[in-house]
């Protein structure tokens, strides 16, 4: 499309103003596409399309030296940060257009009408696409801090005797939106080795004049600022894009890498944002898009555990050692299409695995320990392996909910207009990472439910656990268990067990009887235990399982308390199947309620429900308590 006369204005403008814009580029616009820039000619590689000197800028640094609107300085602090001094002083500028410095470019900016981020979803047809999403969330809570920014500066302007009619509400977010969408970061005004920063403005002779700022005591929020740089915001997003920024003393420079041929359109890059990021900032969204990601927040660590996350990971706290809820969010990405075990985990930040883990091990009461190295602690050191399951399992529950709130929105047929169509396409993002990252993390957990004759880590029913032993054993080694179990129940059919609820009873004492009948002396401190079975077993529990054999280490025998009164209801089982299984290890003097409890634990700790196939060779799945236990050899 030609260049319109707005467009033709604005660049005669640029140059009239010691600007470069390269002369086979020309400013477009259109409905589909709004402000861009397209090619007449091809353009080559490592060509510089444009060049905007900081003497057009407009930030709240121009706000603060110009003469017309003194409240702006003298009430600087009043309006609660310079990023509002910005929004309102783009406000005064648009109604005052026709005399403003910015006239060519504020003619270009795009209308109220054509706003697409949330902050614009003012109908419930339109919020109803946002229902359930963290964009919605997100927007409700700025969109409280714009309020307070908005009744604040009115108060300025009123105290000052401005009449506030014009200053609406709709204006102040145009404005908010215009520097979300078009703003770029205060670096490029960054001075070189100076505490001056420069600022300018127009004088009575109409003649630009510059201002030196002295910033050497400003806040570091002062000197971190929105900058709308006129022709550089022109062209559009797009991820494959290859641009150089070039920020050069006085002015701030574009190039583009790929070269673009005659007729394209020539594309900015604003970086590997999700859709979350472009709809709340920039009121689109790209289909499928590579970046996009969830959002997933941790709640609070256990208090007893946050005096050492504080003394590892002080990022999360405040100064006053309070934990931040919004610092530990982090984002997820969609994982590869059939990942391996490896990476499913590589794939997830290193400081949510290391969180988790932290978690993990302070309910299994371990002692605290920095994790450096997280991903390596996970997926190659056997103690960091163990909690593998734990985790999947903890990030199930967190997002599962999430993709459920998510999917509980009885949404329109179709998207009726543009606003109903970006957000169709986040939501649409956001459902098929969360399906993704569950089915990922479900798979893998599936992944260990293997054979008795495969080797490593893996997740066993009660039926399963029971075929691992007899393959490191023999049959022979499981008959007295069985019959000392049927005497006492009444049966050993799994099934039957389970419906009389006797199934995690039945995996401590089994867990207790492997234990007794594979540990050649009274503790394992003398490593008279055989290596799969202390693979098998947690160190955390082995240490448990060590005291209840230790009769002197009373103090240390009552960590495993909470288990021990459900642990005397089973060694009445215990009494019964030895009376039915004379000469057995149902008779072995080391039974206690202590060995029983410790075992009690590893069942809480290393045990969760899942779905797994039905037994006898049924059709389809169960829901099944599963076990977690090591045995490479």
């Amino acid at each position: 499309m030609a260049a319109t006369a707005e467009t033709a204005a604005l660049a005669q403008w640029l140059r009239a103003h010691g600007g470069f814009l390269h002369a086979d580029i020309h400013i477009c616009v259109n409905a589909e596409e709004g402000v861009h820039c397209r090619a007449q000619a091809a353009i080559a590689s490592g060509t510089t399309i444009t060049t905007v000197p900081h003497t057009l800028a407009l930030s709240y640094l121009n706000a603060l030296v110009d003469d017309a609107w003194p409240l702006f300085r003298e009430r600087r602090r009043a309006f609660g940060g310079v990023e509002n001094i910005g929004f309102f002083y783009l406000m005064v500028q648009y109604l005052h257009r026709d005399t403003s410095f910015w006239q060519p470019y504020l003619a270009l900016l795009p209308r109220s009408e054509d706003m697409v981020t949330p902050l614009w979803f003012d109908s419930a047809e339109d919020l109803v696409w946002l229902e359930g999403t963290d964009v919605l969330h997100t927007m409700l809570g700025r969109k409280q801090v714009y309020e307070q920014h908005y009744s604040a500066g009115i108060a300025i302007f009123q105290h000052a005797g401005v009449d506030t009619t014009a200053l609406t509400w709709d204006l102040f977010r145009w404005a908010v939106t215009i520097f979300s969408s078009r703003a770029f970061s205060s670096r490029a005004l960054t001075p070189q080795a100076s505490k001056y920063w420069t600022a300018y403005k127009t004088s009575a002779l109409g003649k630009r004049q510059t201002v030196l700022l002295d910033m050497s005591t400003a806040p570091a929020a002062d000197l971190d600022f929105p900058v709308l740089f006129p022709v550089q915001d022109a062209p559009n997003h797009r991820f494959e894009a290859h641009v150089d920024w070039a920020f050069e003393p006085g002015r701030f420079a574009i190039s583009v890498v790929d070269p673009a041929p005659a007729a394209a359109q020539v594309f900015n890059n604003y970086g590997s944002k999700g859709n979350d990021e472009l709809l709340l900032g920039y009121g689109f969204c790209v289909p499928a898009s590579a970046h996009d990601s969830i959002m997933l927040t941790l709640k609070s660590p256990p208090p007893a555990l946050q005096p050492d996350l504080l003394r590892v990971q002080p990022g999360f706290f405040t100064r006053e050692a309070l934990w931040q809820t919004e610092r530990a969010t982090f984002r997820l990405k969609q994982p590869p299409a059939t990942p391996s075990a490896t990476q499913i985990f590589l794939a997830l930040p290193e400081a949510l695995l290391e969180l988790l883990t932290y978690v993990l091990r302070h309910e299994c009461s371990i002692p605290f320990a920095f994790i450096q190295h997280p991903h390596n602690y996970l997926l190659e050191d056997p103690e960091g392996q163990r909690f593998l399951p734990h985790i999947a399992r903890a990030l199930v529950l967190s997002l599962a909910p999430k993709l459920a709130k998510l999917q509980a929105v009885p949404l329109p047929a179709e998207a009726r207009n543009n606003k109903q169509r970006q957000a169709r396409i986040y939501r649409q993002g956001q459902v098929r990472i969360l399906e993704s990252i569950i089915g990922a993390m479900r798979t893998f957990t599936r992944s260990l439910l293997q054979p008795a004759a495969a080797s490593g880590p893996r997740l066993v029913t009660l039926e399963g656990l029971l075929e691992f032993w007899s393959f490191k054993t023999s049959a022979e080694v499981v008959k007295p268990f069985i019959a000392g179990l049927e005497a006492c129940s009444g049966t050993a059919d799994v099934e039957q067990l389970r419906a009389a609820g006797w199934e995690e009873d039945t995996v401590v004492l089994l867990l207790c009887w492997i234990w007794l009948g594979n540990t050649a002396a009274q503790t394992i401190g003398d490593g008279g235990a055989r290596n799969w079975v202390r693979q098998m077993v947690p160190g955390y529990i082995a240490d448990a399982v060590t005291l209840s054999t230790d009769q002197d280490d009373t103090d240390a025998m009552e960590a495993a308390d909470e288990q021990t009164e459900h642990a005397a209801s089973l060694l009445e089982l215990v009494r019964q199947a030895g009376e039915a299984q004379p000469g057995s290890l149902w008779e072995d003097d080391r039974w206690s309620e202590h060995l029983v409890a410790a075992f009690g634990l590893m069942l809480q700790f290393e045990s969760l429900t899942m779905m797994v196939p039905r037994m006898g060779g049924e059709r389809g799945e169960e829901a099944r308590l599963v076990v977690y236990v090591h045995a490479y050899v």
